[in-house]
């Protein structure tokens, strides 16, 4: 089973609508932050991608939003690659306000090289799927 990585944020001010609850697109963003830093655990850098002369690029984002969050609620964003293939993967992203879901999203990213056509993913970013859940045993 792929490891699912844990991204902490604090909802600010200025990411609310005027219903005084975080905007839609502000989620976007969220788990925006959270993929970056799924890929900074394993040591896969934008300069690693440069080297690699393959980048990361969102094809299919889904969001399903469950509940309104506000000013100063603290947020865990869990992300796991829940499939992948030659040129792309999907990423399952649950964002919780404690242990209540508050959207359900998955994001397809492909792999594209210079010319920005589809590419095969280089080697190390397997990590992201070969490396076991903590505490599985695996």
């Amino acid at each position: 089973m792929a490891k699912t990585y844990r991204s902490t944020l604090k909802v600010r001010g200025y990411e609310l609508d005027s219903f005084g609850h975080v905007n839609h697109a502000v989620y976007v963003s969220y788990m925006e932050h959270a993929r970056w830093e799924m890929l900074a655990a394993e040591g896969i850098t934008l300069k690693k991608f440069q080297e690699w002369k393959r980048f990361p690029v969102i094809a299919e984002l889904e969001a399903k939003y469950l509940r309104p969050t506000y000013i100063d609620d603290t947020l865990e964003v869990q992300s796991k690659v829940i499939e992948n293939t030659k040129t792309s993967f999907i990423i399952q992203q649950t964002i919780y306000k404690g242990d209540v879901p508050v959207l359900l999203g998955k994001v397809r990213v492909v792999t594209v090289d210079e010319t920005g056509r589809p590419a095969a993913m280089p080697s190390g970013i397997d990590l992201l799927w070969t490396q076991p859940e903590e505490g599985s045993g695996d």
